[in-house]
This record gives structure tokens, sequence and C-alpha cells, in this order.
């Protein structure tokens, strides 16, 4: 699950007007600097906008989503609050054991934290798919190389379906800087593709 914590303060214009401010000119209209500037990769105009994200998911997912490094992150703390609730996103044969398994580790979980066990004790015997919390401030360069990564049809399931709800909030509020990196983003994804097929 993925929301938006809090709707962003820097708009594409402010960013347009922060862009004009190396040359002091207004040759372009605001969608068209947008576009030469994902042209030409003047990626670091769009570090000065940030969204704040409110994210819920599996653990090992939000350990996937905390490899990208440049952005903040504060994340419900297993030591101080109790863990509940978990999500196994993976299908099996086995599915109705896996279950099974799963109520009965986070029930012993709750057995031992109702019986006293420090909870930064007890949660050792969590698996990764229990659910943690967090909230992420990013700036939109490093939420477009995020995008790039785990929206990507090679990324794993779960991460790759709260991409996409990422996504979309980033193209209703950028909604020119998301057309502009996305088509970008496609071709240079179609041009790596190809060159592939041909080294073969």
């Amino acid at each position: 699950m993925v929301e938006l914590f809090r709707q962003p303060t820097i708009t594409e214009s402010d960013l347009c007007e922060i862009a004009r401010v190396s040359t002091g000119r207004k040759k372009r209209s605001d969608e068209e600097l947008i576009q030469h500037l994902i042209d030409l990769c003047h990626d670091s105009i769009f570090e000065h906008a940030t969204m704040t994200f409110y994210v819920k998911c599996p653990i090992y997912t939000a350990r996937q989503w905390m490899r990208h490094r440049i952005g903040s992150f504060t994340e419900k703390s297993g030591r101080y609050s109790q863990m509940k609730d978990y999500e196994a996103t993976i299908s099996t044969e086995d599915q109705d054991v896996v279950d099974e398994t799963l109520c009965e580790l986070f029930g012993y979980y709750t057995e031992m934290v109702n019986a006293g066990t420090k909870k930064e004790e007890a949660r050792q015997v969590l698996p990764l798919c229990t659910l943690t919390e967090f909230y992420w401030t990013v700036n939109l360069r490093s939420l477009m190389n995020f995008l790039s990564n785990r929206a990507d049809k090679h990324a794993q399931k779960d991460i790759s379906e709260n991409a996409e709800q990422v996504s979309k909030i980033f193209k209703e509020y950028y909604p020119n800087i998301f057309a502009a990196w996305k088509k970008r983003d496609d071709d240079v994804k179609r041009f790596l593709s190809e060159r592939r097929g041909n080294a073969k």
C-alpha cells in the first residue's frame, strides 16, 4: 500500500523557474523546457522537489526499497512496537502449510510478548513477510531512478506493484515531468534490449 503523505509544495512551474536561472532567459514554455531538461539528462533540477509517501509492505519488499539510499526513511520499530500482520505474496502448491506455519510463528511471537519477552527479542521468530510501515521522502531525480528499476518488468512482483502506485501519484502531481521521463526511460530500455539482442 502506498499513499502520498502530503501534497508537494514545489510545482513544475517552480522547477522551470529554478532551471531558468542558469540562462536568465525564457525561450521555451514550461512543458518544452521540461522536455529539454529530460532529453539532455539535466536531472539535477528535479532534486529541488520532493515527495513524501507512506508505505505499508512486507519486510522483504521494504529491504529492496531501501536499497535506493538517496531518500529519507522512517520505519516502524519492531523493538518498540508489536508486529501484528503479515502478507505472504507467494503462491505455492503447499499454501495451506505456509499459511499454517505463518500463523504459528505469529502466535508464538504474541505468546512470547505476552509472557514478558522483550519485543526486540521476540521478533527474531518473525518471517520476512511480516508487514512493516515507513515514510519515504525522496527527490524527483531519485524517484525516477527508483521507478526505472522497480516499476520494470524484471522487478519482483510485490515491489513492482507498489512502484506502479508511486508512479500514478508522481504522474498526478508532475504530469509533464512524468511524461518526458517515461518516454526517455522507455527509449533507453528499448535501445538496451535491441543491443542485447544484436549481441547474441
